[in-house]
């Protein structure tokens, strides 16, 4: 006779004694230990016709002179090679509902393609209605049909622009039992064909959209994908550099640079890399760290650079520099180590390093996967491990914007406040501004330095009237446009900035 306990026989306190294993400082938590194994992803069989989508990308443009980027002929020929069919095409939609052909890969030349159009034409369109076609829920549907050999085959049909300026792109000739047939192909084939032209048939930023585009609609990607996004990740944040944007003393008496902002350039366009910022937010910890620890040590090499072209190499010329960070990687103990290496081979002093801690992004919420009964008391604690051990001062930047809040910025005294310029279209923004000087100055024996960024000639307040309410510090265009170069206010500038400030409009 066996004997089977009840439920409430069942002892669980001890469940509450058992703690999980702690991931790696970095934050990856793929690194996982033996015989730990991960579940198998259902985009896996898609990682072979994704590799060789990019390849023949690659080798179609390493072998043309002249690649006509308008031209979708080159990629519908990737498309069907890659997917082993017979013939694709791109319908586009007149204002009479009538559909006609706007381009099409090279048919095989064994192939009968107007056997293509009259059935696709014949049976399958009057069948289907827009709504099929467009529906959100789906990136793609299909319709099976037998070709002349009367083996079953299917035309895929997967939107590439709504209504009303609809384009579809058509696929003809996958088997009946092939894994292609799946809302994943249909999302990679859209992600392809748009990246491909908005990024030029750049293979590495192709395949990149791609992947991110099967992370923002699946939430999970395949071990191997989730690596080739990081490789793909690392190589384009290695190609950024750093350009510097003044920040001015506002006083007519004493117009001077007070400090500096490293910005991320990308050296192709000479922009902000919003990619990787939107990358590195998308994908977690893992990648946000990588671009913190990278962009602080770029950030302060080439400001020790500039420093000497510019012959600012004495102690009283050098003024601070601000590095841009994210919440997460401050609380990770690798971007600690990265501040502290960056101090210990004199790149920088840590009396001129400012972190700028952005308000668009939330306090972290975990550590180490446990979830903080106080994020604000825990991620001051970590703040003040930076002041103690290393003397690292802190910016809030984009105050007003995001995650702004006032308990925020009162709970971590941060040494310098930047109020985003968004605040100067809302009237009385005078008001804001006089509000965020008296939180910041209140009982604190060092009151933070309050900055009003994104400052030019279209700003609708007046040099004067911020001096006038008390702004001691700006930063935007007036002042003076992100460059490769620091330098001292040239006279001609020192004049126009010092003539606004005391006139009186």
């Amino acid at each position: 006779m066996t004997f089977t306990p009840k439920l409430e026989d069942i002892q669980y306190n001890n469940l509450k004694e058992v703690k999980l294993g702690r991931v790696q400082p970095s934050g990856d938590i793929y690194n996982l230990e033996l015989p730990i194994f991960q579940l198998r992803s259902f985009l896996e069989p898609y990682e072979t016709l994704l590799g060789n989508l990019i390849q023949q990308l690659t080798d179609l443009v390493n072998h043309s002179l002249n690649l006509n980027f308008d031209n979708a002929h080159h990629i519908l020929n990737i498309i069907r090679q890659t997917s082993e069919v017979d013939f694709v095409f791109i319908l586009g939609i007149e204002q009479q509902d009538n559909w006609y052909v706007k381009s099409h890969s090279k048919p095989d030349p064994n192939l009968d393609h107007n056997f293509y159009f009259n059935t696709f034409n014949s049976h399958i369109l009057p069948t289907i209605s827009r709504l099929a076609i467009f529906n959100p829920g789906y990136h793609g549907i299909y319709r099976l049909h037998e070709d002349k050999n009367g083996e079953s085959r299917a035309f895929v049909l997967i939107p590439l622009k709504s209504l009303p300026e609809a384009e579809v792109i058509v696929v003809c000739g996958i088997p009946q039992d092939s894994y292609l047939l799946g809302d994943i192909y249909g999302r990679i084939l859209s992600s392809f064909y748009h990246a491909c032209h908005k990024f030029s048939y750049n293979p590495a930023l192709v395949e990149a959209a791609i992947l991110d585009d099967l992370k923002k609609d699946f939430g999970f990607v395949a071990a191997n994908l989730y690596e080739r996004r990081f490789q793909l990740f690392c190589e384009r944040l290695q190609r950024m550099i750093v350009y510097f944007e003044p920040v001015l003393h506002l006083d007519a008496d004493e117009l001077f640079i007070s400090s500096w902002e490293a910005l991320a350039r990308d050296p192709d366009t000479l922009t902000a890399p919003v990619d990787l910022f939107q990358a590195a937010e998308m994908w977690g910890p893992r990648f946000t760290i990588e671009l913190d620890q990278y962009f602080l040590r770029t950030a302060t090499y080439s400001y020790q650079e500039a420093r000497k072209k510019s012959q600012q190499n004495r102690s009283k010329d050098i003024v601070p520099l601000s590095v841009n960070v994210y919440p997460e990687s401050l609380i990770r103990t690798a971007y600690f180590q990265t501040v502290r290496q960056v101090l210990q081979e004199k790149t920088i002093t840590s009396r001129n390093l400012i972190l700028e801690i952005s308000e668009k992004t939330e306090i972290p919420q975990f550590n180490d996967g446990v979830r903080l009964n106080s994020p604000l008391r825990f991620f001051k604690h970590k703040l003040l491990e930076y002041v103690k051990q290393l003397h690292i001062r802190f910016a809030i930047d984009d105050f007003g914007v995001g995650y702004a809040s006032v308990s925020r910025l009162a709970g971590l005294n941060p040494s310098h406040v930047k109020i985003d310029r968004n605040i100067l279209d809302h009237q009385p923004c005078d008001i804001i501004i006089r509000f965020v000087h008296e939180l910041v100055g209140a009982n604190n024996l060092n009151p933070s330095n309050v900055i009003v960024e994104g400052i030019d000639e279209t700003t609708p307040i007046s040099l004067h009237r911020l001096q006038e309410i008390g702004v001691k510090y700006i930063q935007g265009h007036i002042v003076g446009k992100p460059s490769p170069e620091i330098y001292r206010l040239s006279k001609e500038k020192y004049d126009d900035l010092r003539r606004m400030i005391l006139e009186d409009v």
